[in-house]
This record gives C-alpha cells, sequence and structure tokens, in this order.
C-alpha cells in the first residue's frame, strides 16, 4: 500500500512526537533517591517558614526541584513576601528560589479564623 505525500508526512509526523514524548519523559524521570532529596528539601523549607517567628506561613507551598524550591500561595503582609524567599534560600540543599507567592488582600488582620 503506497501512502499519499501527505498521508506520509502526517504519519512521520506522528511518529517523531511519538519519540519526542519519549525522550521528555526519560529525561523528566527521578530516581527513588532524587524524590527523596526533593522531600527532604521540601520539609526543611517548610520546617524553616513554619518556625520563623516573623512570617505566618500557614498559607505557604513549598515544593523542590534538584535544590530549586518553589514558593506559592499567599501572605497577608507586604514584608512577608521576601521574608519567606530569604527563609527558603537560607534552608540546606535550596540552590535557587522562585517566588510565586501573592500578597492576600481584604483579609481581616488578627482572626481567629484568617490567622
Amino acid at each position: 500500500m503506497t501512502l499519499s505525500p501527505v498521508m506520509n508526512r502526517v504519519t512521520c509526523a506522528g511518529f517523531a512526537v511519538a519519540v519526542l514524548c519519549s525522550v521528555v519523559a526519560c529525561a523528566t524521570h527521578k530516581t527513588d533517591a532524587q524524590q527523596q532529596v526533593d522531600r527532604e528539601t521540601v520539609a526543611r523549607v517548610q520546617t524553616a517558614l513554619n518556625t520563623d517567628t516573623l512570617l505566618y506561613a500557614r498559607h505557604i507551598f513549598v515544593r523542590a526541584d534538584d535544590g530549586v524550591v518553589s514558593l506559592s500561595g499567599f501572605v497577608w503582609d507586604p514584608p512577608d513576601l521576601l521574608e519567606a524567599e530569604q527563609v527558603a534560600e537560607s534552608v540546606q540543599g535550596v540552590s535557587k528560589v522562585v517566588n510565586e507567592l501573592e500578597l492576600q488582600r481584604n483579609g481581616i488582620d488578627d482572626s481567629g479564623v484568617s490567622r
């Protein structure tokens, strides 16, 4: 059976996409040891954030990927944006911090519900 030039290109493109997906999947797969290091880094950063007396970190979420820590979620006060980043940077094993925190506006200060 002979394929038309269009079908031949579509078939080749589909094959190329499949190969590319396989390569990306292999390149991004982490070993159990690498995943464990990331989990330990997250735990250390989360502990540091929670024990910082200047920072209310209940709504800060931490992810780690090979030493790069991402902070997301929100804080109430503008200085907390920088404080969270500085605390995370000081943790052993952190090579870079990506700060994606947002400032929560219109919150009720010193409320038992929000704080």
